[in-house]
């Protein structure tokens, strides 16, 4: 959360403490300790008592939950490294989602480069450069989905600037490339089938806000949908 908050607030990504947003006092040891450090300090900071986000005591509860999530859904410590550093992705990009209805593109193709570490296997390496051959695996897959969708949403722009005589985008580029990913991860039905249980999850709250961040369900339908496929196994 608080890397999302720089991100979103213009703040030095990198820097070697962390501080108050409000009075950027460096913050100690104890006020680092995630959930007993909220609860200690009664939501205010030691220094200027200002108010902490509730957002923030939320999110830090949220992950512990990922956490146990990853481990669950992996048989090793590469696979538990590489699918918490892409769902810890996908977690911050749903926040700066959710707050700019935009995401850094560094971002986005930093959880490629998780799933692909993730997902890709030797077997998919040795039919690709020894064999020269494209056949399943995370790249197979990635590309179908995403070629898929990518004529998908310009089908429907299409139609849309037919019927209304301008360009209307349902998909953004950010959305492309993280089905991209899921689907490496997923497999392509599977990753169809979380792209539904998004949309359908973020149809109640399109109705209300035509502008709508659509990541942070696409984030959800994706840990569902592993989460089901783990436990079916």
């Amino acid at each position: 959360m608080g890397l999302a908050s720089r991100l979103t607030q213009n703040h030095r990504l990198f820097t070697l403490h962390s501080f108050c947003f409000s009075c950027k006092k460096r913050l100690g040891i104890f006020e680092l300790v995630p959930i007993f450090s909220y609860l200690f300090l009664r939501a205010k900071c030691k220094h200027c008592k200002a108010k902490i986000p509730l957002i923030l005591f939320l999110s830090e509860i949220l992950g512990i939950i990922l956490l146990g999530f990853c481990f669950y859904c992996s048989k090793n410590f590469y696979d538990f490294l590489f699918l918490t550093l892409f769902v810890f992705n996908l977690f911050l990009l749903s926040l700066i989602d959710i707050k700019l209805k935009a995401v850094p593109e560094f971002l986005l193709w930093t959880a490629f480069f998780f799933a692909f570490l993730y997902a890709f296997s030797e077997k998919e390496f040795i039919n690709l450069f020894i064999f020269e051959e494209l056949d399943g695996g995370f790249f197979f897959d990635a590309m179908l989905f995403a070629g898929f969708m990518f004529l998908l949403k310009n089908f429907i722009a299409f139609l849309s600037s037919f019927k209304k005589g301008e360009k209307e985008e349902n998909l953004g580029e950010a959305d492309l490339i993280l089905l991209a990913c899921m689907s490496g991860i997923l497999g392509f039905k599977w990753c169809f089938l979380a792209l539904f249980i998004a949309a359908i999850l973020s149809l109640p709250f399109f109705l209300i806000q035509k502008k709508l961040a659509f990541i942070p369900f696409l984030s959800l339908a994706f840990i569902a949908i592993l989460c089901y496929k783990n436990w079916e196994n």
